[in-house]
């Protein structure tokens, strides 16, 4: 595999720019009736596990064309992000190792690897990303840009803004569980990217989605769609990550 799959993988992961400030002072009784209100809300219910283990299947599509993969992610969390990707007959393809300063990724049937500073997803993506909004978006936890948002409140709440960097930013959240269900940030009808989260699912007493779709267009257009088919959260795991010694370093 060559870099440009592998961006094209890594691009699956990401979530864009920076988050808001914690407020920890949230009404949990009132709905909330301003913007400011409820990211409040969202914030005071963003419990996140310690460990988390995720099995499923990822679809990535660009331009047309497709490609399927199985998956298995390991976290620990502020620490470790660890994921084996396999072929449909079960033969791993790749692995790789996210700690909040570094990325390493074995390409195994070439007996190849990359090991980078985490800036280096930023570099070929072209975005503001790091290891923890990464976790962030694995958790069903995703970061919410700063901007100056205006509030509605119908079938679902939802916050929305103008932003001149940005462009157009909209969070929209479900009334049961304050969690932010779907995002969209379009900087122009041609260059926008957008994330659904659902089918959340509570495990060890945590909210996590089965379900992650994204769909970003800048230069290109690319989809792609993370279904879990395990979700574990809370247990210790092991994530062995060791690169043989004939394995040849791509740089």
């Amino acid at each position: 595999m060559n870099k440009q799959t592998l961006i094209l993988i890594l691009s699956f992961f990401f979530i864009a720019a920076c988050s808001v400030k914690k407020n920890t002072t949230a009404n949990i009784t009132t709905p909330p009736k301003s913007a400011k209100a409820l990211i409040s809300r969202i914030e005071a219910n963003n419990k996140s596990p310690e460990w988390l283990s995720l099995k499923g299947k990822i679809s990535l599509d660009k331009d047309g064309q497709e490609i399927n993969f199985s998956t298995n992610i390991r976290i620990r969390k502020d620490s470790i992000i660890w994921m084996s990707i396999r072929a449909p007959f079960g033969i791993e393809l790749f692995r790789a190792l996210l700690t909040p300063d570094s990325i390493f990724f074995m390409n195994i049937p070439k007996s190849t690897f990359i090991k980078q500073p985490i800036s280096y997803l930023h570099e070929q993506l072209k975005t503001e990303i790091n290891f923890f909004k990464i976790q962030q978006m694995f958790f069903g936890t995703p970061s919410i840009l700063k901007a100056k948002y205006s509030f509605s409140e119908e079938e679902k709440y939802a916050i929305f803004a103008k932003d001149k960097k940005i462009g157009e930013i909209t969070y929209f959240v479900e009334k049961e569980n304050f969690r932010i269900i779907k995002g969209e940030y379009f900087k122009t009808k041609n260059e926008y990217f957008k994330f659904n989260l659902s089918d959340y699912t509570t495990n060890n007493g945590f909210l996590i989605p089965k379900r992650l779709m994204l769909d970003v267009k800048v230069s290109d257009n690319f989809l792609a769609e993370l279904n879990y088919s395990k979700i574990t959260a809370n247990k210790v795991l092991k994530m062995v990550f060791s690169i043989p010694k004939n394995y040849v370093e791509i740089k």
